[in-house]
C-alpha cells in the first residue's frame, strides 16, 4: 500500500513577506480613502447645521408674525407696525437667543416697485428681517386694513 502524505515540511500558509505586502497595500488603500472622505466626514454637520439655523429663524419670525397678527386684531390696529418695531424680543417673555439677529426697518416701495428706506420716521410698511447663522428670513408687514376688528370673530 502506498499512500500519498505530504510531507511536515511542506509549505502552507502565507509567508512573512507576503503578509508585510498586503498590510502595506491595505495601509496605502486606507490612507486614499481616508484622505478622500476626510473632508466630507468633517463637512457632514455643515447641512445639520444649516437646517437648525433656519428652523431657528423660521419659528422667530413665525413668532413676530403671530404678534403681529394679534396686534393688527386689536382695537387699535393703526399702531400695529410702531408696537412691533418697539417690542424687545431679547427680553422677557420672549428671551430670543442672542444667535438670532432681529432687523426691523420701516420702508416704502416706488412706483416701479423698488424699495426705498424710510429715514427715522414712520410708514405703512415695516421689513423685518431674522437672520440665524447662515438663514435670513424677510417679511413685510403692513398696517393697512379694510375694516376693523378681528375678522374671524364671527366663527
Amino acid at each position: 500500500m502506498t499512500g500519498s502524505r505530504e510531507s511536515p515540511l511542506a509549505p502552507r500558509g502565507f509567508t512573512l513577506i507576503e503578509v508585510v505586502v498586503t498590510i502595506v497595500i491595505g495601509a496605502i488603500a486606507g490612507s486614499l480613502v481616508v484622505s478622500q472622505l476626510g473632508t466630507s466626514l468633517f463637512r457632514s454637520a455643515d447641512s445639520v447645521f444649516a437646517v437648525r439655523n433656519e428652523g431657528l429663524a423660521e419659528a422667530w419670525l413665525e413668532r413676530i408674525t403671530a404678534d403681529y397678527v394679534k396686534e393688527l386684531n386689536s382695537v387699535n390696529y393703526a399702531s400695529v407696525l410702531a408696537t412691533i418695531q418697539a417690542r424687545d424680543y431679547s427680553a422677557a417673555p420672549y428671551n430670543m437667543p442672542a444667535s438670532v439677529a432681529l432687523t426691523r426697518t420701516y420702508v416704502t416701495y416706488d412706483a416701479a416697485g423698488l424699495e426705498a428706506a424710510v429715514g427715522g420716521g414712520t410708514s405703512t410698511n415695516l421689513k423685518v428681517i431674522v437672520r440665524a447663522g447662515e438663514a435670513r428670513l424677510t417679511s413685510v408687514l403692513t398696517a393697512e386694513r379694510t375694516s376693523g376688528g378681528d375678522p374671524y370673530a364671527t366663527y
